[in-house]
């Protein structure tokens, strides 16, 4: 197992005899945490990134996410469960992710997974199985790239390794970019038979609300967000920085839409690289569109 890193979390108290903050009432997580409360994981890794020759930065996303959280209001139970510490090993480093994320879905609670390059993602997709070995399932994925390349595991492989060794797993995409994907992805998204959607038909048709409608018939939803979907004004802070990305108006509105799937079991945020970002841009995004994925999420 990989080693665990706790984080503390401080920040803005109005009234020390209110509890109205995130850092106010977010405990540390054990096996005694009661079933249906979110529990933040987070995973320091972008070695996947610089497998896939992108710029590296990513690790200290779960550090910084978790920063920008710690003020916003909320008055709800929730726990960290800490991050685990990447290395070189990215295959160790995904498995023991996968030992968190399930050990957390055994317990009836919700992962909310910061990562990381997305290379994340993987790790995440293990702990799902863990936890649902035999149910029909489905990832969500707000992404500029299909991510389904051919080669050695890296943040642009994890759906094609997927889609490869599972037969009981569909993958949906929404926010494809035409320029960030070569016409081998293309036809290798239509051998999988991949649900895709460009991001031009995403703003211009309902493909997102027929997406929605598609998700309810299956036994487990678990949904990824890839920051480099996010237009580069409002998220300059990732490996791959997107020109004609999601709004942050838009990203908001999808993300608070997933939140409210009743069969969704778990969500991430990934490729928040604070070494790259301009203002605490990305990371501040990335904290908001967690805080808004709470605030929606019914069950909580």
């Amino acid at each position: 197992m990989k080693h665990i890193e706790h984080h503390t979390f401080t920040g803005r108290v109005d009234d020390p005899e209110v509890r109205e903050r995130m850092h106010q009432v977010i405990g540390q997580w054990s096996g005694e945490a009661p079933a249906g409360v979110p529990v933040f994981i987070g995973f320091r890794s972008d070695e996947g990134v610089r497998r896939n020759k992108g710029r590296a930065g990513a690790f200290d996303g779960p550090v910084k996410v978790r920063q920008k959280l710690a003020s916003l209001p909320y008055t709800e139970p929730v726990y960290d469960y800490g991050s685990v510490v990447g290395d070189e090993d990215l295959e160790a480093s995904q498995e023991a992710l996968g030992e968190c994320v399930g050990e957390v879905l055994a317990r009836n609670q919700f992962p909310l997974i910061i990562g990381g390059g997305h290379e994340t993602l993987y790790g995440h997709y293990l702990g799902i199985r863990k936890a649902y070995p035999d149910k029909r399932v489905a990832v969500v994925n707000f992404d500029a790239h299909f991510d389904l390349r051919n080669e050695r595991p890296s943040s642009g492989t994890m759906f094609h390794q997927i889609l490869s060794e599972d037969r009981n797993i569909d993958y949906h995409v929404l926010g494809i970019q035409p320029s960030g994907n070569t016409k081998t992805l293309f036809d290798t998204a239509d051998e999988f038979g991949v649900h895709y959607a460009l991001m031009d038909d995403v703003r211009r048709t309902d493909v997102y609300q027929r997406t929605l409608s598609r998700l309810e018939a299956y036994d487990v939803v678990f949904g990824t967000l890839c920051m480099d979907s996010v237009q580069q004004s409002v998220a300059p802070g990732t490996s791959m920085p997107a020109q004609n990305g999601y709004t942050a108006e838009e990203i908001h509105g999808m993300v608070a839409q997933l939140a409210k799937l009743s069969n969704l079991v778990s969500f991430d945020i990934s490729e928040v690289a604070p070494a790259l970002d301009v203002d605490d841009r990305t990371s501040s995004l990335a904290a908001s569109l967690f805080h808004s994925f709470m605030i929606e999420r019914e069950t909580f």
